[in-house]
């Protein structure tokens, strides 16, 4: 398979939590990408996003809303964690 060079990139997944969205998202986080996972499923993307070392937002894609938020949500910088 030919490699990508997505280092230094950034790629939001939509579905990205199972099925062809994981397997995309699997893809683009080997060819050196950071991968956001945007999902309905808040669980199994974040569950996702640890197996791929990447982000997850909670979101649905038919409600602009919620799109608006996600994308508020995936471009805020990390925050560090309290534990």
């Amino acid at each position: 398979m030919n490699h990508l060079d997505l280092n230094g990139r950034h790629a939001v997944v939509t579905g990205g939590a199972s099925g062809i969205g994981f397997a995309i998202a699997q893809r683009l986080a080997g060819s050196g990408a950071t991968v956001a996972i945007w999902d309905l499923d808040e669980a199994a993307g974040r569950m996702a996003a640890a197996a791929l070392s990447g982000s997850s937002v909670a979101v649905d894609v038919g409600d602009d809303a919620s799109v608006a938020s996600a994308v508020q949500a995936t471009l805020r910088p990390p925050q560090p964690s309290t534990s």
